[in-house]
């Protein structure tokens, strides 16, 4: 209830307090943030409307930070927008919360029934029992790579973390720098910090996430003498560069450890996609099952905008194969539709992988930590990248620490 006041006091302050324009009978307006991807998501709504009759017009807000303002303004009101995406993790909940977000129970079963959704693709989108969205993108977080990089150097794929080091040092010995890894943007720092808790402890890494494990404890800091050492060896790009994916398009790095959609990014930055190879990282602690990170963006539709029988035909739209293959197509993004084409061969050979494996899926940082917290955590991650020492590691743990812990004090 505390959560809710302060996204209700929040939304009084927001600059978009007008409520959603009305869509014509024929179209039904999704509202994002995520501009990169309006020309993709237009692309996706024309064959929404020769498919369905209904047209899906994406509506963009330049930044994340105006878009949550229009849309709890639009809740604060009482007139929630009808369609729209937003995050998982703690966010979700506080935006279920506030009672305007349709449970999509019925749609779910239906996908599951007919066999174009395993029932375990909902969970991200779970709150108690109720099933309240589904996915804009199901990502895993993976090691793409340089295709003719490794095979100039004589690499194949490492299964062990011992290999994967290996293979560092003999990219790094061929003069090519093992891993891209920068803090473009201000929000990249948690992505290596995430992978090496999930790599040495998954217990831990759910702990750091719900207040269980503190983040200057014996296990964060075993991950922060491997990133540390990492770094002194070399191993890393320049995290200043602005540039991540252009760099690692023009091989200025071998590796990069990113969500599955970063293959049309890179493919759209010069390396195509067909000369860019995937893996799942190995684990560094021995015995461990096999995980990934995985990113799950879901679309969500109002009650009101549930009773409209065009809003439904186009969420419907969207979650059909036809719909996921116009996005995969558009975008390069995978949703989860196994009846679905596969967006491209590193999303197939990912599902191949885990499958085989059995690897359990994992919610990212980003989403998982307490929204709160995010900013200034990640800013303390990125802190680290700029001087991967061990002493600017303690500091850092120490910082992130302290405001986990008043956090978790303010909930009790």
């Amino acid at each position: 209830m505390r959560n809710l006041v302060k996204w209700m006091a929040g939304a009084a302050l927001a600059v978009m307090a007008t409520a959603p324009v009305v869509a014509s009978a024929a179209e039904v307006k999704l509202y994002h943030d995520k501009g990169f991807w309006s020309a993709q998501l237009e692309q996706v709504g024309k064959k929404a409307e020769e498919v369905s009759g209904i047209k899906i017009v994406e509506s963009p807000y330049s930044s994340p930070e105006q878009y949550k303002a229009f849309v709890q303004s639009s809740i604060a009101g009482g007139n929630a927008p009808d369609m729209f995406t937003w995050w998982t993790g703690q966010t979700f909940n506080e935006l279920v919360a506030t009672g305007q977000i349709a449970p999509l129970n019925d749609v779910w079963d239906e996908l599951v029934k007919s066999g174009q959704f395993d029932a375990g693709s909902a969970d991200l989108f779970k709150v108690g029992n109720d099933i309240y969205g589904v996915p804009l993108l199901l990502a895993r977080w993976v090691v793409l790579y340089n295709k003719d990089i490794f095979k100039e150097v004589g690499l194949s794929e490492p299964k062990t973390w011992d290999e994967m080091m290996q293979a560092a040092e003999k990219l790094k010995a061929a003069g090519h720098t093992p891993f891209e890894a920068t803090v473009q943007e201000g929000w990249r720092g948690f992505i290596w910090f995430q992978e090496l808790m999930l790599r040495t402890d998954p217990k831990a890494y759910i702990g750091i996430n719900d207040g269980s494990v503190a983040y200057d404890s014996d296990q964060v800091r075993n991950v922060f003498k491997i990133w540390s050492d990492m770094y002194a060896k070399g191993y890393f790009s320049d995290p200043r560069s602005n540039e991540e994916a252009k760099d690692f398009a023009s091989r200025k790095a071998a590796m990069y450890l990113m969500g599955e959609w970063a293959t049309g990014i890179v493919d759209t930055a010069g390396l195509s996609k067909d000369k860019i190879g995937a893996f799942v990282m190995p684990n560094i602690t021995a015995g461990l099952p096999s995980a990934v990170i995985v990113e799950g963006a879901p679309i969500v539709v109002s009650k009101a905008g549930k009773e409209k029988p065009d809003v439904m035909k186009a969420l419907n739209f969207w979650v059909s194969a036809e719909g996921a293959d116009a996005w995969a197509a558009a975008a390069g993004n995978y949703i989860g539709n196994v009846k679905a084409k596969s967006p491209n061969e590193v999303i197939s050979k990912i599902n191949s992988d885990m499958n085989a494996a059995k690897t359990a899926s994992y919610l990212r940082w980003w989403e998982a930590v307490p929204a709160e917290l995010q900013g200034e955590l990640v800013a303390e991650l990125n802190r680290f990248m700029l001087d991967p020492t061990m002493a600017t590691a303690e500091d850092v743990m120490a910082k992130m620490q302290a405001l986990n812990a008043e956090y978790w004090d303010s909930k009790k």
